[in-house]
Order: structure tokens, then C-alpha cells, then sequence
């Protein structure tokens, strides 16, 4: 994870794009729909599963709606801007992103997000590539990972992160 968090929150490039897709058409949900847990407002210090390399991850309340995120670290110097809104498909939570600035063809990033207590967050991507028959068909999408949320195949572990706490 030497290109910082911006991996973590867009899906990496297959080795032959015409072969694959990178990311989703589009969010899991609505904006209207998002919701905001306050648990994950804060910044936290994270590592990759495959690199011990802190990056640092600010999530803020944007709107009552959407998050914005910024993520930074990991290696360089490079700040990368996001929105993201929360969905629930099944009992699991995951955020719908996108990198701030991009047009409207940009592609959106799921994130599963699982808060064990109050200082410990652990993120999972949801690989693209798994739903390339049904990626224009939002329904078929969250039906999908409904059923195959568990497959470490189709939600790929990705960082563990920890609370940063202000020093007095």
C-alpha cells in the first residue's frame, strides 16, 4: 500500500482493464437514504493487511447524509478529498465513495465498515470484478453481495484502523 489510502478507497486496476471493471456504476444506495454513524466520525490511524505503512483516515459529517473523508500517509504526501454515504444491505454496514472532483463518469467504491468498540475500525472492499455480469443493475448488485458478503473473494479484507486520540 505504497500509494497511501487512496488504494484503500478506489478499487486497484486489473492487469488487463479492457478484461475487467474497476468499480461500480453506481452507490449502493441514495443519498437520501445514508444515514450517519457517529462511531465513525474521528481520525484514525490505519494499516493495510500487506503493508505495515500508517496512513491517516479523517471522517467528518458533511451534511446529516454524507461523510466526507479525507485519507493521507502511507508512504507519500498526497491528500485524497472523498464523499461517501452509509448503506445497510442485510445487518452490514458500507459506505458508497467516490474522490471529490471527479465528473460525473467517475466509478463508486464500496467499503464494508465493522466498529468492534469505540477505538477499533476495520475496513473491506468490495471487489468490482465479482459483479461484472450485473454491474448496470443497482437491485442485482445488493442482492449479490447480500448473499455473498461472507466470500473472501467478493469482500477483500483490507485495513485495520485505531482511533487518534487528542494529546492534552
Amino acid at each position: 500500500m505504497r500509494h497511501g489510502t487512496r488504494v484503500l478507497l478506489m478499487v486497484a486496476a486489473c492487469l488487463f482493464p479492457s478484461a475487467c471493471i474497476t468499480g461500480f456504476k453506481h452507490p449502493l444506495g441514495t443519498v437520501e437514504d445514508g444515514f450517519i454513524e457517529p462511531r465513525l466520525l474521528g481520525t484514525w490511524a490505519c494499516t493495510d493487511v500487506d503493508d505495515p505503512t500508517r496512513s491517516q483516515i479523517t471522517i467528518m459529517d458533511y451534511d446529516g447524509k454524507q461523510y466526507y473523508i479525507e485519507s493521507s500517509g502511507g508512504g507519500t504526501s498526497d491528500v485524497s478529498r472523498f464523499r461517501a454515504f452509509a448503506t445497510r444491505v442485510e445487518e452490514l454496514a458500507f459506505l458508497s465513495l467516490r474522490e471529490l472532483g471527479s465528473n460525473g463518469d467517475e466509478e463508486w467504491a464500496f467499503l464494508e465498515y465493522t466498529l468492534s468498540d469505540a477505538d477499533h475500525l476495520r475496513f473491506r472492499l468490495v471487489d468490482p470484478a465479482r459483479f461484472e455480469d450485473v454491474v448496470d443493475d443497482p437491485p442485482s448488485v445488493r442482492q449479490r453481495l447480500a448473499e455473498q458478503s461472507q466470500d473472501p473473494e467478493v469482500v477483500v479484507g483490507l485495513l485495520s484502523c485505531t482511533r487518534r486520540r487528542r494529546q492534552p
